[in-house]
């Protein structure tokens, strides 16, 4: 929905298409930052390096498995089965995954993963920012999403009065028990450092903050 001076109105196909690509574009290239930086991966994707270093299979099934979780559980809060946004939420992992190991692999032609340490770790710290901001835009549209974010949003209108960064912190919470856990059993630990940290206690801010001020105009959809 789009906001105009009080009056909210539907969104062209022609603006539809280009906040949707502007808020993947903000999310790709964050999300190339820093697993290029090597400062510490969101959450979610740490719970699903440390579940595959203890089980010895490949990440992806674990990135999946989390996304048709989190598909599923949308539908049980919505207590309602809509096959068109769960296939297609489903289809979200697999291609953003595909542009995300290409944006890594761009970064790290460049040479990011041979920057310094405080380089590297500011620009992490600005990948998970964009990460946040371009989650704000695709979470205002929300017609093509990640499943986690996608129950981020509904809980964050179902449970939380519209309150992102308890919805947020909540949904990270989980991932980053997962980990938490692996380490206390095996004393090991990966893809965990001050970038998850930040991602774990900021990014629903940055989400909040986003939502004022990157795109104003654009306003959540009433029906999720």
């Amino acid at each position: 929905m789009y906001n105009i001076n009080g009056q909210t109105r539907h969104l062209t196909n022609f603006q539809s298409i280009l906040f949707l690509l502007i808020g993947l574009l903000l999310n790709a290239i964050g999300n190339g930052l820093t697993v290029a930086t090597n400062m510490g991966s969101a959450p979610w994707t740490a719970a699903a390096a440390n579940l595959s270093n203890v089980t010895h299979l490949p990440i992806d099934y674990f990135l999946f498995s989390f996304g048709l979780i989190a598909a599923i559980a949308v539908t049980l809060i919505l207590h309602h089965f809509d096959a068109v946004r769960f296939f297609r939420n489903l289809a979200f992992v697999f291609i953003f995954s595909i542009v995300i190991g290409a944006t890594a692999t761009y970064f790290k032609h460049l040479g990011v993963n041979d920057l310094g340490y405080w380089v590297r770790l500011i620009l992490d710290l600005v990948g998970i920012t964009m990460i946040g901001m371009g989650i704000s835009v695709t979470q205002r549209l929300a017609t093509f999403l990640h499943p986690l974010d996608d129950l981020t949003n509904v809980m964050r209108f179902r449970y939380f009065k519209g309150n992102v960064v308890v919805a947020q912190t909540l949904n990270f919470a989980i991932p980053m028990l997962i980990s938490l856990v692996i380490w206390i059993v095996t004393k090991e630990i990966v893809a965990v450092n001050i970038g998850t940290i930040f991602s774990f206690l900021c990014q629903g801010m940055v989400i909040a903050r986003a939502d004022r001020y990157l795109i104003p105009r654009l306003v959540h959809r009433n029906k999720l």
